[in-house]
């Protein structure tokens, strides 16, 4: 043993000894005042000594140390104690020892910062966590009861639950477990509101909606193994399944059940003819990549041009992302090979269907009768004006929100798969994106009338879904976000600020019922100060939390009459006071 370890035993046996005689100088302390206490007399100030400041610091100390010791073991309901202690023993000391009173309310102050610590840790030990478990263990219940398509009464009765418990956790909670409370508090609020419909919609609906995805999933299964026959099938029968349930159900899920039609014939069809091609076009590129290396420049060229037109067969048989992203992965192979593809690779090489339609640009007075047309001579995209087809093929229909226009004198038409360009637009050649601004269209029906920067909205523009709901305002990198109009499809109308689509910072709200909001949302739920007007002439105007009158509040009735205080939970409470006509 080396003379330092030696020398740090010493000091370590001292330690321990001068705490040994402080704790017994305490106890024997304590018996002299417990014994002057049960005798009755008094301590005689003019024979009392001065307090002993030194020892006195020391206790302190070692209560603050016993206390941070057992907060870093998150032992809380033994720390706080013992930090109190520390607390008021530094106070003490301050208070009768002149000499070190600077030094013990330092430390004083220290002992109070790291007992209010240790006190929201307790609170949050016994009372956050337990709410905040309790509560991800009802959503995940009624996810699990969502995802086996269970009974709707049983599902409400889960999120119910989960609700009240997120309630808690955001009252009981501290920053940063209150604000992912209440996050979590909207979700399940959101999910609860869907799970609704599934209960008022009848028994007809519910049954309908079930069937049809189960449908949906059986054909999935036989996508994932490439059953392509079978996927078909399943989902021809799932389109006649949505349909059905268009016709039974009404609201909010005759609008999804009329979406998931959509969506369910375009997967039908990329079922039927997109999925072989993919397959094929799979095969060519894996073997370019295997072999492409062991042959001659020439024999990889073919390989090549072999793999890119079976992309572009793919691009003209496949709807929806698999068309976008084998498209993809056929600009992706031609840059490689860094040539154009020949004329005859599409005869010699393709499917014998017709080319893709690659992006094009047509002059105003040929648009109606191109937007079908293409380019299979070159990979890339390709800006110059095209010569006018002899039949010509009708523009995409127009949508109820967003009429189709003849695109101005100047401007142009830009064709790129299902979707069409028209205004005045720019096709950047390297990236193959598109900026500028004009009206964009889906052949889904879906439309865009705005701004373009890099292919992305940007700037001012408004956007129309199939279901009838539209946003106008600002837009920011392809995301609604700033300021704007929302028209929801149920009829609600928004305007004021817009986070990533959704109400979000101060804005007004007008119902069908003529009912109004106007204050502040988080995620499309009333949260923070404002006020409800009802068309029959009631008022609340106050705070509101996660959409209910939560904290304090004015209500007045149409009669002039009301109540003011603090509400909890859309409720009064017991801290409040009426309010006459005449007091107003």
């Amino acid at each position: 043993m080396n003379p330092g370890q030696i020398e740090r035993m010493k000091t370590s046996s001292v330690r321990g000894l001068t705490r040994a005689l402080v704790f017994t100088l305490l106890a024997l302390s304590g018996q002299a005042h417990a014994q002057q206490a049960s005798s009755g007399g008094m301590p005689d100030d003019s024979g009392a000594s001065a307090p002993d400041c030194p020892l006195l610091m020391q206790e302190a100390e070692m209560r603050f140390e016993h206390g941070q010791q057992a907060a870093a073991a998150k032992r809380f309901k033994e720390a706080v104690p013992a930090l109190r202690d520390a607390s008021s023993a530094f106070l003490s000391v301050a208070a009768s020892c002149p000499a070190v009173a600077a030094q013990a309310n330092r430390q004083g102050d220290r002992a109070a910062a790291a007992l209010k610590s240790a006190e929201g840790a307790a609170t949050h030990q016994s009372e956050c966590l337990p709410r905040l478990d309790k509560a991800l263990d009802l959503d995940l219940r009624a996810t699990a009861a969502r995802g086996e398509k269970s009974d709707p009464a049983q599902i409400e009765r889960l999120l119910a639950d989960a609700e009240g418990a997120w309630r808690e956790a955001v009252e009981l909670c501290q920053s940063p477990q209150r604000e992912k409370a209440e996050k979590s508090l909207a979700a399940t609020m959101r999910a609860r509101a869907a799970n609704a419909e599934l209960l008022s919609s009848g028994p007809a609906c519910d049954a309908a909606w079930k069937s049809a995805g189960s449908l949906v999933d059986y054909a999935r299964g036989a996508w994932k193994e490439k059953r392509w026959d079978d996927a078909s099938m399943l989902y021809g029968k799932a389109v006649m399944a949505w349909e059905g349930a268009a016709e039974k159900c009404s609201g909010t899920r005759h609008d999804q059940a009329l979406r998931k039609v959509e969506q369910t014939q375009t997967d039908a069809h990329n079922a039927e003819h997109c999925g072989p091609l993919w397959d094929q076009a799979t095969e060519q590129t894996q073997r370019l990549k295997t072999t492409g290396a062991a042959v001659s420049a020439t024999e990889k060229d073919v390989l090549s041009a072999k793999a890119e037109v079976a992309w572009r067969d793919a691009v003209v048989q496949c709807r929806g992302t698999p068309q976008s992203l084998a498209r993809t992965n056929a600009d992706a192979i031609a840059r490689e090979r860094g040539t154009p593809l020949p004329p005859q690779a599409m005869a010699l090489y393709g499917s014998r269907k017709a080319p893709p339609p690659a992006l094009v640009a047509v002059a105003p007075a040929a648009a109606a009768g191109l937007l079908a047309a293409s380019a299979a001579d070159t990979p890339v995209a390709r800006r110059e004006p095209v010569p006018a087809v002899s039949a010509p093929v009708p523009a995409p229909r127009a949508t109820a929100e967003a009429p189709a226009a003849q695109p101005p004198a100047g401007d142009v038409v830009l064709v790129a798969g299902d979707t069409t360009y028209r205004g005045a637009f720019v096709l950047d050649r390297k990236s193959g994106l598109v900026s500028g601004s004009g009206s964009v269209e889906w052949t889904n029906g879906e439309s865009y009338a705005g701004s373009l920067v890099d292919g992305r909205k940007h700037g001012k523009g408004r956007f129309n879904w199939v279901g009838g709901q539209w946003y106008e305002g600002d837009w920011v990198n392809d995301q609604a976000v700033g300021y704007g109009v929302i028209r929801f499809a149920g009829g609600n109308r928004y305007e004021g600020a817009v986070l990533d689509g959704e109400p979000n910072g101060r804005g007004t709200q007008v119902f069908p019922s003529g009912d109004r909001y106007t204050g502040d949302f988080v995620r499309g739920v009333f949260h923070g100060r404002g006020s409800y007007a009802w068309k029959s002439g009631n008022r609340y105007d106050g705070a509101w939390n996660m959409g209910r009158k939560h904290g304090q509040g004015r209500l007045v009735w149409a009669s002039g009459e009301g109540w003011e205080g603090e509400f909890r939970d859309d409720q009064q409470t017991d801290t409040g006071k009426n309010i006459t006509a005449a007091s107003r």
